[in-house]
């Protein structure tokens, strides 16, 4: 396998990459083009970039390859956005039912908070406005647009009909032990968030975030509304919104963070070490349980070094 030629990936597949800390583990020859190999923490995909222009991914189902799936079908998109009157994947996107759609942010990443935001959509008149903002998969929304987009959809929709739980790291690693585990906590999250927003809708949508999503949450979903959990699932309106506004606590929660410990803190789960070497080495382990998700192997690759006297360099 050679190295990954990184120029020759399209400019704004390279943007989202390094936003995401995704790596960019290898590359081959293919017919007609080249296969890149991708990682991200322990998620790995295939993208294969043909010289008519046309991509195509592969790999395991993981969050990176919805990244990339995200970022492959908003090309197809008019002016980048895709009409949500439009099918994806022959799936209706917004068909008129009264719906919750529930997604989360920060999962994957070292620094910042989990974040859960669910968005109830009653009427047409506000998934048309919804249209007209530009609602989409938050990952194909950069850093600088997100948060106007977010402001937005919360004018339109109004308090009532949004609601999002932000866990800061402490939070979250106390909830994820009581839990079990992540896949158990998102669920018990998913839940809450269905809870109060089953008034008035006929269907609950959420975005697939473990093989067992869906019976950690039939138990909770009301008498006589539909459950729908399936990956990519930010082809539904009220997802998408719901994807927004998650990734806008996320990066608005890190950039608190980074004001706290006084420098920027990254996304993503790869090119962390540094940062997390000079949060303990300037705050010590407990103010990196303040900024951080300390369950990751990262954690423990800090303090290895640390210990091992080498002044956090690798």
């Amino acid at each position: 396998m050679s190295p990954a030629p990184r120029e020759a990936v399209p400019h704004g597949l390279r943007r989202l990459l390094d936003r995401e800390g995704v790596e960019l583990a290898g590359s081959r020859p293919i017919d007609h083009g080249t296969q890149y190999d991708l990682a991200r923490g322990t998620e790995t995909a295939k993208l294969n970039v043909y010289h008519t222009g046309k991509i195509s991914t592969g790999g395991r189902a993981s969050g990176l390859r919805n990244l990339l799936e995200g970022w492959r079908t908003s090309q197809g998109r008019t002016g980048g956005v895709r009409a949500f009157g439009a099918s994806a994947a022959g799936r209706p996107v917004l068909d008129g039912t009264p719906r919750v759609g529930i997604d989360e942010a920060g999962k994957g990443d070292y620094f910042g908070p989990l974040v859960v935001a669910g968005v109830r959509i009653t009427g047409e008149e506000v998934a048309r406005e919804l249209r007209e903002i530009g609602v989409r998969d938050s990952k194909t929304i950069d850093v600088v647009g997100i948060r106007g987009i977010a402001e937005r959809i919360l004018d339109a929709l109004g308090p009532h009909n949004v609601r999002v739980v932000s866990l800061p790291p402490k939070e979250y690693e106390a909830r994820r032990g009581a839990a079990g585990n992540l896949n158990k906590l998102l669920g018990e999250i998913d839940a809450e968030i269905m809870g109060e927003l089953k008034s008035e809708v006929e269907v609950i949508v959420v975005d697939e975030f473990a093989l067992a999503a869906r019976s950690y949450l039939e138990p909770f979903v009301p008498q006589g509304v539909r459950l729908e959990v399936r990956t990519r699932a930010e082809d539904d309106a009220a997802v998408a919104a719901a994807s927004i506004l998650a990734r806008a606590r996320q990066l608005e929660e890190v950039d608190r963070l980074s004001e706290r410990v006084g420098f920027r803190l990254p996304l993503g789960a790869t090119h962390v070490l540094g940062a997390a070497r000079r949060v303990v080495e300037e705050l010590g382990e407990d103010g990196l349980a303040e900024v951080a998700k300390v369950h990751f192997a990262t954690t423990r690759k800090v303090l290895g070094t640390l210990e091992n006297g080498d002044g956090g360099k690798s």
